[in-house]
């Protein structure tokens, strides 16, 4: 939350339950309709949104023979609660509809997208580390489904997109992390994330690798069992093609497994391919060595005489 040109802090959540907070406290908005108005509103902050719209989103296809008289009380009775919380005269009406005239970094819903164009910018410049950080402060901002409790069509579809949009950045930073090499911090989280969204393959995919990284093989197979199962219960349908071959490639032990895309320096990654030379130079010499003692022990025995035995 930051102050405006007055001093005045000030901040709109949708990313949950509706919220208004002004100058440290919350200020309620009554009333599913205004709720919807206001959402709707911070949706497309500094746009005109029509007449028509409006009353869609708020009477959902059922609007009465006065909804345009209605919509004007609704919109009065919003005005008068955020001049409550000491945002007077940020409604203005226009033309064919009305507008919200707040900056879109006092709503966490264009707060968040932000974060996540930024975090892109990270990653493609090879930050991941930053890009994890700014990945979780967008997921931060979040207090539950987005919307929560409006059961308006038109918001309950936008915040449907929204809600895909959190469980694609979830995925995105936990891919991030497993590049970094974080797999035992993450595994409680992604066993958290996928009891949430049970039917995203991505989610259980990076939980069976985080699980395999940290030497739960059996545990990592487990997971695929029981997606496997709940899929043929409740869908009818068998794993996808990815999920199936990350399965066999944890039984197989498979050598690109072991890489797990972690991200280090250059000179870290030449160092231990040095080293994983030399180790394999080592066992070759041990191998060796062995087979030598054999070979001297079988010609030893062979010329000891049998009296002496």
């Amino acid at each position: 939350m930051q102050p405006d040109a007055t001093g005045r802090e000030f901040s709109f959540n949708i990313l949950g339950p509706l919220e208004f907070t002004s100058a440290g406290e919350e200020i309620p908005i009554s009333g599913a309709r205004q709720q919807t108005l206001l959402t709707l509103l911070l949706l497309d902050v500094g746009r005109t949104l029509t007449g028509a719209r409006l009353i869609d989103g708020i009477w959902g296809g059922r609007a009465p023979q006065t909804a345009d008289a209605q919509l004007r009380i609704c919109v009065s009775r919003l005005r008068r609660r955020l001049a409550d919380g000491g945002l007077p005269d940020v409604i203005s009406t226009e033309a064919h509809g009305y507008r919200l005239n707040v900056p879109e970094d006092r709503v966490d819903v264009h707060r968040f997208r932000d974060l996540l164009e930024r975090a892109g910018r990270a990653e493609a410049d090879g930050d991941a580390a930053h890009a994890v950080r700014l990945l979780r402060t967008a997921l931060s901002l979040w207090r539950g489904r987005a919307a929560e409790g409006l059961s308006s069509p038109l918001v309950r579809a936008v915040a449907a997109r929204l809600d895909e949009e959190r469980a694609g950045a979830l995925e995105r930073c936990f891919a991030l992390e497993l590049q970094l090499g974080r797999h035992h911090r993450i595994i409680p989280e992604l066993v958290a994330s996928t009891a949430e969204h049970p039917f995203r393959e991505g989610l259980h995919c990076q939980l069976m690798t985080a699980l395999y990284h940290a030497g739960r093989q059996v545990d990592a197979l487990n997971v695929y069992q029981e997606v496997k199962r709940r899929f043929s219960e409740e869908l009818g349908i068998d794993p996808s093609q990815r999920l199936r071959a990350l399965e066999m490639k944890i039984l197989a032990q498979q050598p690109e497994l072991h890489d797990g895309g972690s991200v280090l320096p250059h000179e870290a990654r030449t160092r231990l391919a040095a080293l994983e030379r030399e180790n394999a130079s080592l066992r070759a010499e041990r191998q060796y060595i062995g087979r030598l003692m054999v070979r001297l022990m079988a010609h030893h025995d062979a010329r000891v005489p049998s009296e002496a035995l």
